[in-house]
């Protein structure tokens, strides 16, 4: 008798097919097709349990219990649940989770347009995985969270609006991730924080946030409870701009370890606006050994009757730089303990080009429209150095004689007179734009966001198809990967791999249904190829084992019609000493077993938090792979470090 998880995988494979258009409403019937509005489905949860990659849900408006996600889209095929109206609404807790929405290891998903309110814990949750994407949400009055996620890579959180988290923060990005985006989102008016970051080393991975981008959020009265307006717990090489900060009632923005594996090292803090309310702490405060920041280009003021603009610590000065600012005559190099003023700052080598300015001077309407006046101090008086193309309205920069400071660019008042003024790139007769990746924005040429298969490599897009890429790499998501071995969409069961670095040393085994009827799993013909990497990164092993019966003890034999092994003591192909292979279709039909041994030097890991391995056991899509998990996530996963892993 088949196994139940034999018989879902080879259901799962069966009911591979074109990209579908699904409905659902209120009134529906899950027994239905599910293809058109007549026949639309009721429940959010029953389309979560059948969609496949590059599906769409179109919601109606309307009030539906939560859902759980554990379907993965693929690249360029996203699982898109979209709200086709302004009115849907998620008003129960999903059936897993209490959370509203949860995605749980699952990859490509998008959530679009839904209004998640008052949930027992997060309104959106996202756990162990990767290219995810929330957009366009309402979460307000959660108990816990707005948007959360966990050891979740590649996850872009876009114009949402968070508020009232009652106990804790608005956006939480949690534990070890990397490229996470949090772009043009509504913070407001929670417990805690408003965007909270930390790579929390105790729940495994490397404890850190990489390359995050941070921009053009408007975050306000946050922190009651304690928690910055951007608190940046352990992130590391990230990018902090055109962010509008005001009336939070803790620090602005906070570079410091708690929780995390290291300090927040290495970020730029670029054009942001922060106007802290009056009982607040510090506009930037820095400390815990997060050395090698960066704070260019900010209107920093407090309301606050002692507290400054800038306190850092001495574990954090090695690498800081700070200019091009406005400012106050408070800084603090004590955490705060003591303050001191401008002059005192700068003799240490800080914000020689910083100005001190009021709110008066700066803003046209101070305390509710943050843009700049015309006479304001901080127009075109930033530095070009790491200023983003564009302002907190996507507006372009510069306009006029330089860079301004804040998260708005004062713009071109004489626009589309049919003049060309001073500072006018297009927009007016005989200009225009020049570059497709930008567009004509106030008659500056403004870099486009990137969108992803526009055809365009624009911005930080690195590609839009594999050819982009350098040799051995492909396009995924519009950034080049390490090429997969694999496509086939068969995932190995019982997976388990021990990577040794010195002297290298490699044990791998799993199993998968491969469909027949075979084309080419012959090992004796054929051979196998083998591939353990990472999604990105060095780190790679690749071992071709070519078919042919054995000479001298070296090769394949065929032994009993269900059992091919290769044997080579001298590991010639890549360290392989030792291949079997067992056809268990008398188990399952179409059931193969695969072990694999190799010893040779040393050869280095790939990165403990993006293994994959893949095998091709005969033609092209006669393959299986498996994505392993990061150290602390569910199974299949990986943990170790750049000498020794160890995944099952």
């Amino acid at each position: 008798m088949a196994r139940p998880g034999l018989t879902l995988l080879i259901l799962v494979l069966a009911s591979r097919a074109m990209a579908a258009d699904y409905y659902v409403k209120n009134g529906g019937n899950d027994a239905a097709d599910g293809l058109s509005l007549p026949n639309a489905w009721a429940t959010l949860g029953h389309a979560a349990d059948v969609v496949n990659p590059g599906d769409t849900v179109h919601v109606q408006n309307g009030n539906y219990q939560g859902f759980y996600v554990s379907r993965s889209g693929s690249a360029g095929n996203p699982i898109t649940f979209l709200a086709d109206g302004n009115n849907v609404q998620i008003t129960a807790d999903n059936d897993k989770t209490p959370d509203g929405i949860n995605i749980e290891g699952a990859d490509y998903i998008t959530i679009d347009g839904f209004i998640v309110n008052n949930r027992t814990r997060a309104g959106i949750r996202t756990a162990l995985s990767h290219f995810v994407t929330v957009r366009n949400c309402h979460t307000g009055n959660n108990q816990t969270w707005g948007i959360f996620s966990g050891f979740a890579d590649d996850f872009t959180i876009e114009f949402n609006e968070a508020h009232h988290s009652q106990q804790q923060h608005g956006i939480y990005v949690s534990n070890a991730c990397v490229r996470p985006v949090i772009r043009g989102n509504l913070v407001h008016d929670n417990n805690a924080a408003g965007i909270h970051m930390n790579g929390d080393l105790s729940q495994g991975g490397n404890g850190l946030i990489s390359e995050a981008v941070i921009e053009r959020n408007t975050v306000y009265g946050n922190g009651v409870g304690g928690g910055s307006g951007i608190n940046m717990d352990g992130v590391i090489n990230s990018v902090i701009r055109d962010n509008l900060l005001y009336d939070n009632h803790a620090s602005g923005i906070s570079l410091y370890q708690i929780d995390a594996a290291t300090g927040a090292t290495g970020n730029l803090v670029v054009n942001n606006t922060i106007v802290n309310a009056a009982d607040s702490r510090w506009c930037v405060n820095i400390n815990s050994g997060s050395s090698g920041n960066v704070i260019r280009n900010n209107i920093l003021y407090n309301f606050h009757s002692w507290h400054g603009v800038i306190a850092i610590d001495d574990s954090s000065r090695p690498g800081f730089a700070s200019d091009y600012n406005t400012v106050m005559e408070r800084f603090s190099i004590d955490q705060g303990d003591t303050v001191i003023d401008l002059a005192s700052w700068q003799a240490l080598g800080y914000d020689t080009h910083s100005i001190i300015a009021t709110p008066a001077s700066l803003f046209l309407v101070p305390g509710s429209d943050f843009h700049l006046s015309q006479s304001s101090p901080a127009v075109d008086a930033g530095t070009s150095a790491g200023a983003p193309s564009f302002d907190l309205d996507g507006n372009a920069r510069p306009v006029g004689a330089g860079f301004d400071i804040g998260a708005y660019e004062a713009q071109l008042l004489h626009c589309g007179d049919g003049n060309i003024d001073s500072g006018e790139q297009c927009g007016e007769p005989g200009l225009s734009c020049s570059d497709a990746c930008t567009t004509c924005n106030s008659c500056i040429c403004a870099q486009n966001t990137p969108v992803c298969g526009d055809g365009l490599v624009c911005g930080s897009e690195q590609c839009e198809v594999d050819a982009d890429c350098g040799a051995g790499q492909a396009c995924s998501n519009c950034q080049c990967i390490n090429a997969p071995l694999c496509s086939s969409g068969v995932i190995a069961q019982n997976p388990t791999m021990r990577w040794h670095v010195a002297p290298f040393r490699l044990r791998l085994a799993g199993q998968a249904v491969i469909p027949k009827p075979w084309q080419g799993v012959n090992p004796l013909m054929n051979g196998v190829h083998i591939v353990a990497d990472g999604v990105t990164g060095p780190g790679k092993f690749d071992a071709l084992i070519p078919g042919g019966a054995a000479v001298n003890g070296v090769g394949w034999r065929f032994v009993r019609g269900t059992r091919w092994t290769y044997t080579d003591r001298a590991g010639s192909h890549a360290g392989v000493t030792q291949v079997v292979i067992r056809d268990r279709s008398h188990t399952h039909d179409g059931l193969i077993h695969w072990s694999v041994r190799a010893h040779t030097a040393m050869l280095a890991a790939p990165d403990v938090n993006h293994v994959r391995t893949a095998i091709v056991l005969g033609a092209a899509n006669e393959c299986a792979q498996t994505q392993w998990n990061a150290p602390g996530g569910t199974r299949p996963r990986c943990a170790g470090d750049a000498a020794h892993l160890v995944c099952r």
